[in-house]
């Protein structure tokens, strides 16, 4: 601040000069602008936890469903191994999830993210769900023991979330 003395000895003050203001004004330009961007940022993302939670819990549906039912069609009941493993997909009359009795039926399922008591919210009606079933082990080599079962669950925005897991045959 700039000031001068005045006749009768008191201090007086004059105000800011041109190029305080100017400094002022710079510093402050830049402060708000870290601070939109910051804002900015943090809206942007705040939905992915949200996404990613319905994904999970949609993709994990699916894999308890899958993994509720027999190794594969000929499958004894009460349990025990059938030494093969075969991927036929759905058999004649099967004609959705809950026409399912073995894991391979999953396989080529693609559909519109529902749960398996046909609720259709609309939470995750945008949701895609593609399920693929494969013989493998858990390092991906060829397996009669073992199927591999793929849940990739497709957001709105397009992100892909991918759970898999393993049913055995024993």
């Amino acid at each position: 601040m700039n000031g001068h003395m005045a006749e009768s000895g008191r201090y007086v003050a004059a105000g800011f000069s041109l190029i305080e203001t100017v400094i002022t004004l710079v510093i402050l330009a830049i402060a708000l602008t870290a601070v939109t961007r910051s804002i900015s940022f943090g809206v942007g993302q705040s939905a992915n936890p949200l996404w990613q939670t319905r994904a999970v819990q949609l993709a994990q549906s699916y894999l308890d469903d899958a993994l509720a039912l027999h190794f594969q069609q000929d499958s004894p009941l009460g349990g025990g191994s059938v030494g093969r493993c075969v991927i036929d997909g759905p058999e004649g009359g099967e004609s959705g999830r809950s026409d399912f009795d073995d894991v391979d039926d999953f396989h080529g399922l693609s559909e519109q993210g529902r749960f398996l008591d046909g609720a259709l919210l609309a939470a995750v009606a945008l949701y895609q769900v593609d399920v693929q079933v494969s013989c493998q082990d858990g390092v991906g080599n060829v397996s009669s023991r073992s199927k591999l079962i793929q849940v990739t669950v497709s957001g709105p925005d397009n992100q892909r979330l991918r759970l898999s897991a393993l049913r055995g045959n024993f």
